[in-house]
């Protein structure tokens, strides 16, 4: 079986987990066409993501005039499949957090990844987050192109789900992947009774190796840091700051934040 999975950015340093997860596919005998929008210029330390980025298509280089082309052709190929997709991408437009010119550039990165799905015969899209991404997977299968999945990982699409028109996104899926239960309760919210069971649950794990390392005990070091990418929405000014108050009374510790 061919499959393709399908994120806004890859590789990056933050998405290792999707790295790993494509990788444990392929050891199942699965291929994996990986198709992101951008990444293909940006500097990648990890050995390993640099040969993801040489596996990997990306949507937007060329630039405009692929884009341009991919649709046209993709109108003239099949002009009514392609009304269907365009009037999709008119609706995501209603009400939405971004206006409507987004969701016919979505429709356009659609057009240039359908005959790449095609010619490779890849069966299933998977897409990385409920945003934009999911729905470019959703404008390929009104085109014509293969059905598709999504991961849903919060909380960007916990905070505005009608505006990404979250619930119409799982609907149409073949399936929907929440990373925990909460998350799934979340998507529980959007959709009728009749789709739940389409929603599972997928934690993000680690691979074996990461817990064959050796553990060192740094229980007598006056200090700790702790690292995390620069997101708001995941608090970690409130882990470093309750990380400090269990530890205190053991060993004085105290939290600071620097940039």
């Amino acid at each position: 079986m061919r499959v393709a999975y399908f994120i806004n950015q890859y590789p990056k340093v933050s998405h290792s987990f999707i790295r790993r997860e494509i990788q444990a596919l392929e050891r199942l005998g699965v291929a994996v066409q990986r198709i992101a929008l951008r990444g293909w210029a940006d500097p990648v330390a990890d050995a390993s993501d640099q040969a993801e980025k040489l596996l990997t298509r990306y949507v937007l280089q060329g630039g405009v005039s692929k884009l341009f082309w991919a649709t046209t052709l993709a109108a003239l190929a099949a002009p009514a499949m392609f009304l269907k997709a365009f009037w999709l991408s008119l609706q995501m437009g209603r009400r939405a957090d971004r206006p409507w010119p987004y969701h016919l550039i979505y429709l356009a990165e659609a057009c240039r990844m359908l005959p790449w799905l095609r010619a490779d015969g890849v069966r299933h899209v998977h897409a990385h987050f409920g945003t934009n991404s999911a729905e470019v997977v959703m404008l390929v299968q009104a085109l014509g192109g293969p059905g598709y999945s999504f991961t849903v990982h919060g909380p960007e699409e916990f905070d505005k789900p009608e505006f990404i028109h979250l619930g119409e996104k799982i609907i149409r899926a073949r399936f929907v992947v929440a990373i925990s239960s909460y998350g799934r309760s979340q998507l529980y919210r959007w959709v009728p009774h009749s789709q739940w069971a389409k929603v599972q649950v997928v934690h993000c794990g680690l691979e074996q190796a990461f817990h064959d390392v050796a553990v060192k005990c740094q229980c007598q070091l006056p200090h700790a840091r702790y690292v995390s990418a620069a997101c708001v929405s995941k608090r970690p000014v409130a882990i470093v700051g309750g990380s400090a108050q269990f530890a205190r009374p053991w060993h004085g510790a105290r939290a600071g934040v620097g940039r």
